[in-house]
């Protein structure tokens, strides 16, 4: 059945649901979206997309057509779907095991309402992009709240693969074997930060995390465009970023 995936590699959830797809051996049309650009904006995108955001994903099927927005609905469908139903029940087991999927769905609902509540890579972006008499302003006004709003998050992930003492590593959210579409939401939202110089320091079980999943072979060739921009953007304008203080 055509898929087509509606998404920019600059986006965290856009990875996300990348790097689901080619975990689950899914076939999909890659559609770059401009979203900096105002494309998700434009009438064509909103009729796929009310939300008007990425990513987006249409499936056509025995002349059906679905469309579904927002990474979490997309990445639940796609593990519930998927023909390789042993492999993407591991993701996300969904009725064939309800405890795992309802703790999956728990790090999914915490994620959205506190560590990606806390993005920032828009903010610098615009530090790297604007004139350096500006630079100091953004990192004040801007991403030092961010910064510091993220930090008990971070303790608390900390705290939490601390308390799991499991015997896998690297550490994934439910403490087992294999990581879930919720270490892929979450792990796409921190290493955005990653790319960008923040080393975690003083989280380095979050850190241990989050190189668990860079090491996988999906997720390193999804993030190739993100890793360029973060190398361009320690390069020069790293200075500005304040990553001593920061993890």
């Amino acid at each position: 059945m055509p898929t087509t995936l509606y998404a920019h590699r600059l986006s965290q959830p856009s990875r996300a649901v990348e790097i689901l797809t080619r975990e689950l051996g899914i076939e999909v049309n890659f559609q770059d979206i401009d979203f900096a650009g105002g494309e998700t904006r434009t009438e064509w995108f909103a009729a796929i997309n009310p939300f008007q955001t990425v990513p987006a994903l249409v499936v056509e099927s025995d002349g059906q057509r679905l469309p579904l927005a927002e990474s979490q609905a997309i990445m639940t469908y796609l593990c519930r779907t998927a023909s390789d139903r042993e492999l993407a029940q591991r993701w996300y087991p969904g009725e064939h095991d309800v405890s795992r999927s309802a703790r999956i769905d728990q790090w999914l609902a915490w994620h959205h309402g506190n560590v990606r509540r806390f993005d920032m890579f828009h903010h610098i972006m615009n530090l790297h992009m604007t004139l350096p008499m500006l630079k100091r302003e953004i990192q004040a006004t801007l991403l030092q709240p961010l910064q510091e709003g993220l930090r008990p998050e971070l303790a608390t992930l900390e705290g939490h693969f601390k308390r799991q003492q499991a015997s896998a590593y690297p550490p994934t959210l439910l403490g087992d074997k294999y990581p879930t579409i919720a270490d892929l939401a979450m792990g796409c939202e921190l290493y955005q930060l990653r790319a960008a110089g923040y080393r975690f320091d003083g989280y380095p079980r979050v850190a241990a995390w989050l190189a668990g999943l860079a090491e996988r072979e999906h997720f390193r060739a999804v993030s190739k465009e993100i890793d360029a921009q973060g190398r361009e953007i320690r390069e020069q304008s790293g200075e500005y970023l304040a990553l001593d203080t920061f993890g």
